[in-house]
């Protein structure tokens, strides 16, 4: 059933509109002020809103401009109510991203002919936007396939060349000789994996389908994990890098460990791999009864602005020549947080590069 939300403080004009709106098949659900709406929007996902301009605490272009930009619902379609509308408030309303107008007083046809309409119009963007998401996904991942698939495999094959060359010349090699190629072909070994891990989980979350949903329940400590991955990564890398803890957490329970080590992974390499080595990293990890808190800083490489609403499938804030990679990382790590209910957040201030993720200490 079509959900709509509507915000109205007109009592008796909400009231007879969600009647109406019911009686033609929809699920409606009345906010009387602003703050509640939009909370309401992020609760229910609505399919369409309809929204009253003048409204007490905070009018409907509030509403709208903090729809479209804070929360980033670009292709929620968006009706405003008014008892008058003239040209200016069509171009403003239009310019926040609004779909469309109704006059009050309005007819039930009115009402419902355009919500249909703006559905219909929204199902087709959105099916548009989806193609595109796909071609430029698609375009992208050819564009960087050449480094992030070829190097490592690459690597894989010149490694095991080396070996078989000795094996063949019946040369023995020492175990530091040895530990090396044994090592060159680990690290390129974990690399596919991680990378072809990433593109597995983006075309089930793509498809609808939660790539965590069979998940073990057990206890993790999340510190000593941490240390584990940071060590892992050390070896990995041709440059060094200092961490600095301020550890306090109680450990996890019925979690994963062996996702939440696959999904940790992801995030503590990107906030590696794109940090300045002559700055420490930062890791502090605490907890409450009901929650776990993690917060990350480098001082990051390069020029460029970041923050939660901007991680999308396969985009790079770095600048691509410079710096490798798929684009994957931080989009994974925000859509597993939210499918275990958790918050996720990531901003740049003043060349620092800082995650905040609150996780339920206990998973229902």
């Amino acid at each position: 059933m079509t959900k709509i939300v509507l915000i109205e403080d007109d009592f008796l004009l909400a009231d007879n509109t969600k009647t109406i709106l019911e009686i033609s098949g929809f699920s409606c659900f009345v906010a009387e002020e602003g703050a509640i709406g939009i909370q309401l929007i992020e609760d229910i996902q609505p399919d369409i809103v309809i929204c009253d301009i003048m409204l007490d605490e905070m009018d409907g272009y509030e509403i709208l401009r903090i729809i479209r930009y804070e929360k980033g619902l670009v292709n929620l379609p968006f009706i405003f109510l008014s008892a008058r509308v003239d040209i200016s408030d069509k171009r403003k309303g239009m310019n926040l991203g609004a779909d469309d107008f109704l006059t009050k007083p309005f007819t039930t046809k009115d009402l419902v002919e355009t919500i249909n309409s703006r559905l219909k119009i929204g199902s087709l963007k959105k099916a548009s936007a989806d193609v595109e998401i796909r071609k430029n996904a698609t375009d992208i991942f050819l564009s960087i396939s050449n480094h992030e698939y070829l190097t490592p495999l690459n690597g894989i094959v010149n490694f095991t060349d080396l070996m078989s060359e000795h094996i063949d010349n019946s040369d023995l090699l020492d175990i530091n000789e040895l530990q090396v190629l044994i090592d060159g072909i680990r690290i390129s070994g974990n690399r596919m994996l991680r990378i072809t891990r990433k593109l597995l989980w983006y075309n089930q979350l793509i498809s609808g389908i939660n790539p965590w949903k069979h998940a073990a329940k057990e206890q993790v400590d999340i510190v000593k994990l941490e240390s584990k991955l940071f060590n892992q990564l050390k070896k990995s890398k041709s440059i060094d890098f200092h961490l600095i803890t301020n550890h306090k957490a109680l450990p996890l329970e019925d979690y994963d460990s062996i996702f939440l080590e696959n999904i940790l992974s992801e995030l503590y390499q990107n906030i590696i791999q794109f940090a300045d080595v002559d700055y420490r990293i930062y890791s502090e990890i605490l907890s409450t009864d009901t929650v776990l808190i993690l917060n990350l800083k480098n001082h990051f490489l390069g020029i460029y602005q970041m923050d939660t609403q901007a991680i999308k499938p396969f985009y790079q804030a770095h600048n691509t020549k410079d710096m490798n990679g798929t684009g994957l990382g931080l989009y994974i790590v925000n859509e597993w947080v939210k499918s275990i209910g958790g918050q996720f957040e990531v901003k740049c201030t003043n060349s620092v590069f800082e995650v905040n993720i609150i996780l339920p200490r206990i998973l229902k």
